[in-house]
């Protein structure tokens, strides 16, 4: 079996960091400017009552930049990519419920004209690779906590 190169895989453990921290950043960022617009998105979804809307749609974003933060800087790392994905579950599931009871609705995840995608399929489909990207990270990260405490026990 062939080794990948610590090389390689220092610059997917960067990579996967910048890419992740950019879209929670981003998403956040974007909802906190317009947060009339995102609670009708989440309404759109016809699954929380209004008052859970409410509280979702001024409480989702700042937690998006927290955890956004925390993984570019790398400052309780472990902790924004538990947020990170415990978000992320929640999106794949409310899309997937949106698809399950044929809503026609866009995702609404990052504004109605973002780059990345609106439609339920795509956004269902980014939000599995950033969870999967999300994973990868905080299981290289609990590797390298393991690591670091087997290697300071030895001495």
């Amino acid at each position: 079996m062939t080794k990948i190169p610590t090389v390689s895989c220092r610059a997917l453990y960067w990579g996967a960091r910048l890419i992740l921290a950019g879209i929670f950043l981003y998403a956040g960022l974007l909802k906190m400017d317009s947060p009339m617009e995102f609670a009708a998105g989440i309404a759109a979804y016809r699954i929380l009552p209004v008052s859970m809307i409410k509280l979702l749609a001024l409480g989702l974003p700042p937690l998006e930049i927290v955890c956004g933060l925390l993984v570019l800087f790398g400052f309780r790392l472990r902790l924004g990519l538990m947020g990170m994905m415990g978000m992320l579950g929640l999106f794949i599931g409310g899309l997937v419920t949106a698809l399950i009871w044929k809503l026609p609705i866009d995702c609404g995840c990052l504004g109605t004209n973002s780059w990345l995608g609106s439609s339920l399929w795509s956004a269902l489909i980014r939000d599995g690779l950033l969870l999967l990207l999300s994973l990868f990270l905080y299981r290289q990260e609990k590797r390298t906590v393991m690591n670091k405490t087997m290697a300071a026990s030895m001495r």
